[in-house]
Parts: structure tokens; sequence; C-alpha cells
């Protein structure tokens, strides 16, 4: 499954860059090394990285623990992008964060 989902993430991308040009030139990022290696990174890196390690993450737990843990990815993405991008959280955020914290704890006992 994992070098399924890598291929298909890679292709995604390979895709999605195929159907911009760069600068101008239709399939020019495929001579520019610097287009060529972000497109790379961003298929390896971010995509099938983070889903490599997240699998290996819910093989060590159980899934109601995986499934506790993967709710409060909202959570974590509000406080990150408070805490690097300094990006303000309304009070309704902060109101869904906090009902989801509390609902995460209240399912860990």
């Amino acid at each position: 499954y994992t070098v399924w989902l890598a291929g298909v993430t890679a292709m995604n991308s390979a895709s999605a860059t195929l159907s911009f040009s760069f600068f101008g030139k239709p399939f020019g990022w495929l001579l520019n090394g610097y287009a060529f290696a972000v497109l790379l990174y961003s298929a390896v890196g971010p995509g099938t990285a983070a889903d490599v390690l997240q699998q290996q993450g819910q093989k060590e737990v159980s899934a109601s623990e995986a499934n506790v843990i993967l709710s409060l990815e909202p959570v974590f993405t509000a406080f990150c992008a408070w805490l690097v991008l300094g990006e303000l959280i309304s009070p309704q955020e902060a109101f869904g964060g906090a009902v989801i914290l509390g609902a995460a704890l209240l399912a860990t006992r």
C-alpha cells in the first residue's frame, strides 16, 4: 500500500505541474533543475514521508487511540499557524478546538 500511495502522490504532483507552464514554456520545468527539485521535494517530503510515518505510528497504537490522535489534527494545525505564522484564532475557532480537545480527552477515559 505504501509503495502504491507513494506512486500516486508522485503522479498527482507531476500531473498538477504538467497542467501549468513554467516561464511560459510548456514542460519547461523538465529542463529546469530548480523546478524539478521543488517538484521532487513536494512529492517525497510532505506527501510520501508524512504518510509513511503516519502509517507507522498507527501500527503502534490501538485504533481508538489513533482515532483520537488524528482527530486533533485541526487543533495542532491552528496552534502551529498561530505559533509559526502569527495568525489570529477567532473565538469560534478557539471554541471548536476546545470541543475537539475535550472530546479527545473524554474518549481516552
